[in-house]
């Protein structure tokens, strides 16, 4: 089991996507996730490029899309109790950059989904905010 948002987790997550035969993108884009947290900010990156998909922590250039969110819209979007159209909607889900790009990705987002299904699967959900490796470290 890995604690969401957790080095640990980021890991997982990048293995789960290397792994997957599906998420090829030419061109290029990135997606990153900003959680926000009472102390700083936590997130992942998600690149999408011809050889695949890879996860890390934020940083090393801009990223094509960026969606911010709280922690507790953010859990429960990695746990599928609320559909990101939803957050949006009520205002707990921010996008900045290019969102039309999320659009015409859908069935390469889709197949992120499915990769990352078994990490859900062992992922604990976050204790807060006083573990460093989750927030504020990058």
């Amino acid at each position: 089991m890995v604690r969401f948002l957790s080095d640990a987790w980021v890991a997982r997550i990048d293995d789960a996507a290397r792994a997957a035969n599906d998420l090829a993108a030419d061109p290029p884009f990135t997606v990153e996730t900003v959680v926000q947290g009472a102390d700083g900010d936590a997130g992942y990156r998600v690149r999408f490029g011809p050889e695949g998909a890879t996860v890390g922590r934020p940083g090393g250039g801009s990223a094509d899309v960026v969606l911010v969110t709280d922690l507790a819209t953010a859990w429960a979007l990695h746990q599928g109790e609320v559909r990101a159209q939803e957050a949006f909607a009520r205002g707990a889900l921010k996008v900045r950059g290019r969102p039309e790009l999320l659009a015409t990705q859908i069935d390469l987002l889709a197949a992120l989904d499915r990769a990352l299904a078994p990490v859900r699967a062992g992922t604990t959900p976050p204790d807060g905010t006083s573990d460093p490796s989750l927030f504020g470290a990058r």
